[in-house]
């Protein structure tokens, strides 16, 4: 956009307050110059845009004539090349994001935006109308590419074999109108002797190369022609474009070329005869008018002096087809002494002497530069396309119905670059571009717009765990004046800053609500097991103090004790799993003499003196594991073995092994208790499962356990069985 000229903007807004707002922005933005008109009514806004030359359109939908989607349809109708902007309230939205649907450039809700926000909202505005425009030209040049091609074109669907266009030149060629060919199937065109071949070339789907055919033309004249079949899609329908040259007069010239070899003199075509090893030994004046170069510097050369770099290793081939009996037909580039390239259309005829022995080749070449000047018509339109896309400061890229990139403008090449190492290039399938993870979420999208649907989403480009990109996207439909859709026109600009920055926020969000819940969990279980067992000490208390018996007063005491022998028990678990949720800085420490503290600890609980505890890690192991949640794992499941042991066995042992791996730590704890039943091994890390009838446990310790492994991202195996004892392996991550 023209920074340097001044924009007159039209505000049609009915509240004098928001209009003052959005006026004082305007006045504030210093991107460039503004003229600005005031409207209050649709109807005022009509008459604006009949005396002024508006450049861009800010439109309140709420207005006291007109309301909702109505006032943009009604106002867009008026002047369509003019971009709208919608000034949204919160209520508007619906009607806003519809209007966008149909052809507003964006919308802007009052209260949420600033003058930055509304300056590059208008620019890019401006800048996008200019582009479909643009574009609606193209598409308006690619017909007319189609209806005033001097070469016959007619499709035909693809299943229907029905002839649904043709452009002018079938019409004067053969002589149907046009409504004569809608009405007709590509069998009408040809013999009934060509039927069953043509039946088998499409059986085969072999016709995409050029054949020769014989099309019949409406006053019944057969002619000679040479097809070209193309896929393409028509209004959403799978067709075949076919180009029927009509070689008839050329088949005619390669039959007269022999006769004309005695009076090529006279003949001002472009022709030249070669030797059988390819060097010239006949140079005609039409010759030396079409490339520059005189007979006398021709004679004796060889005639691939006339051919690119890049098309001399075609000739080895061609020269076997003329060689083998057949009159060659071909196009090709040639190169003038200027170093001009012509486009040829090139007739080869082999010369035998009088044994029938091949002697050399007559080649007449017709300039047909002009004809393929219109096919490069189509390119031109692009880069026209690319001189508007490559002032955004966006990645834009036009898509055929196809997916084929028909253009880019710069910055998003350079952005594929970076991303993908690829550059991108016209007729390449853009799903090339893309990673497999978002092509099918791509090829959903792209399927909408088809329809007429402008499509927005977030996608995201993952190449690595460290190496994340995420792209605002917006697919717009690009269709013809009659509505058809032709293509997409594909808006990505990088959000990944943003979208980042929303993902730290919404992982720090689920870390404090995990905490919250954590934190309620232990809340319950303090209200509900702290409680049972102080207030069994209380009652307890009350009722001795009443008691005169000693041996009933002696009963309370022992009931007290086991109150709080349960009561400190569950604290000491309340405040292992409180522990458990801390962090803690990590240093080298001696796992045998923190084994050794943990078993000291435990030395003097109730029955461990009859219980032999054992350290037998056998030599010193240094770790950098956290030690708290190291003692957390141990001393519950030290406390848990305790709590089980076997009264039946004479000897009772816990042991406790530890094997230092080079990427693990393996920690081994071993009973002979009372074992643990087959059916209670999956529940026995749930909280509060306890086994038996052990009141004296809350069913804590070995979920505390569980918890704690996963926290260090290790795992615990269980193998146990009744009257056998337990043995817990624990494997632990090192580093």
């Amino acid at each position: 956009m023209n920074t340097a000229s001044v924009l007159t903007i039209l505000v049609v807004e009915d509240n004098a307050g928001d209009f003052l707002l959005i006026q004082q922005m305007l006045f504030e933005i210093k991107d460039f110059s503004k003229s600005i008109i005031h409207a209050d009514t649709l109807q005022l806004a009509i008459e604006a845009t009949k005396a002024n030359q508006i450049d861009v359109i800010l439109l309140d939908l709420s207005l006291s004539d007109s309301y909702g989607i109505d006032s943009f349809l009604k106002l867009s109708e008026f002047v369509p090349q003019t971009p709208i902007l919608i000034l949204s309230g919160l209520n508007d939205k619906t009607f806003a994001k519809d209007a966008v649907k149909n052809g507003a450039q964006d919308y802007l809700v009052k209260g949420e935006f600033e003058e930055k926000l509304l300056s590059k909202s208008i620019q890019y505005s401006i800048e996008r109308k200019a582009g479909v425009e643009l574009l609606r030209q193209s598409q308006e040049t690619y017909k007319l590419l189609f209806e005033n091609n001097p070469i016959p074109m007619y499709i035909r669907e693809k299943d229907s074999y029905k002839i649904i266009k043709a452009n002018n030149s079938s019409v004067q060629h053969f002589g149907y109108t046009l409504e004569d060919f809608l009405g007709m199937t590509i069998f009408d065109l040809h013999p009934k002797e060509e039927h069953a071949y043509l039946k088998e070339l499409i059986a085969k789907n072999d016709f995409f190369e050029p054949h020769e055919f014989q099309h019949i033309k409406k006053n019944g004249k057969i002619v000679f022609v040479e097809c070209r079949v193309k896929e393409i899609v028509v209004d959403e329908v799978d067709c075949f474009l076919i180009l029927a040259e009509d070689l008839t007069e050329k088949r005619k010239a390669q039959k007269e070329v022999i006769f004309q070899a005695n009076i090529l003199k006279n003949v001002k075509d472009t022709i030249f005869v070669t030797d059988s090893n390819g060097k010239i030994t006949y140079w005609n004046e039409g010759a030396e008018q079409t490339f520059g170069y005189k007979s006398s510097e021709m004679l004796g050369k060889h005639f691939d002096i006339l051919y690119p770099e890049i098309d001399k290793p075609k000739l080895g081939r061609e020269l076997k087809e003329i060689v083998s009996g057949n009159l060659f037909n071909w196009r090709s580039r040639l190169i003038t002494r200027e170093d001009r390239i012509i486009w040829s259309e090139n007739t080869t005829s082999l010369l035998s002497n009088e044994n029938g022995e091949a002697i050399g080749f007559i080649r007449v070449v017709k300039d047909v530069s002009q004809s393929v000047k219109f096919a490069e018509q189509q390119k031109e339109s692009v880069a026209m396309l690319n001189s508007i896309f490559n002032n955004v400061v966006q990645s834009i890229v036009l898509l055929d119905s196809q997916y084929r990139v028909k253009a880019f403008n710069v910055f998003a090449n350079k952005q594929c670059i970076q991303l993908m190492g690829l550059e991108l290039q016209e007729n390449r399938s853009f799903l090339d571009y893309l990673t497999e993870e978002v092509k099918d979420q791509f090829l959903e999208k792209f399927q909408q717009a088809l329809i007429n649907e402008t499509v927005q989403w977030e996608m995201c480009l993952r190449f690595s765990s460290s190496s994340v990109f995420w792209f605002g996207v917006s697919l717009s439909p690009v269709s013809d004046d009659t509505g058809n859709v032709l293509g997409v026109c594909i808006s990505m600009i990088d959000v990944s800053a943003r979208k980042l920055a929303d993902e730290k926020f919404q992982g720090q969000y689920l870390e404090i609500e995990n905490t919250n819940k954590e934190l309620d969990r232990l809340i319950k279980i303090l209200s509900h097991d702290l409680r049972a067992p102080m207030n069994s000490v209380h009652g307890l208390i009350t009722l001795a103090k009443d008691e005169k018996n000693p041996e009933e007063f002696h009963t309370y005491l022992n009931m007290m004790e086991k109150s709080l022998k349960k009561l400190e028990t569950f604290t000491n678990d309340i405040i292992s799993s409180l522990k458990n949720r801390s962090v803690v800085k990590v240093e080298p420490y001696n796992l045998n003499k923190l084994v050794d503290e943990v078993i000291e600890e435990l030395k003097f609980a109730d029955i461990t003196s009859s219980i032999e505890v054992s350290n037998e890690i056998l030599s010193p192991i240094q770790v950098d594991i956290d030690p708290i949640k190291i003692r957390i794992i141990l001393s519950n499941l030290i406390s848990n073995a305790i709590r089980y042991h076997d009264d039946a066995k004479k000897v009772k042992f816990i042991k406790i092994r530890a094997v230092k791996h080079p990427l693990l730590l393996e920690i081994i704890v071993e009973d002979n208790g009372i074992g643990i039943a087959i059916e209670n091994q999956q529940r026995i890390f749930d909280p509060y499962f306890t086994i038996g009838n052990h009141s004296e446990s809350n069913g804590l310790g070995l979920s505390n356990v569980k918890d704690t492994v996963q926290k260090l991202r290790g795992t615990i195996d269980l193998d146990s069985s009744l009257g056998r004892g337990s043995i817990f392996r624990i494997d632990i991550p090192m580093g």
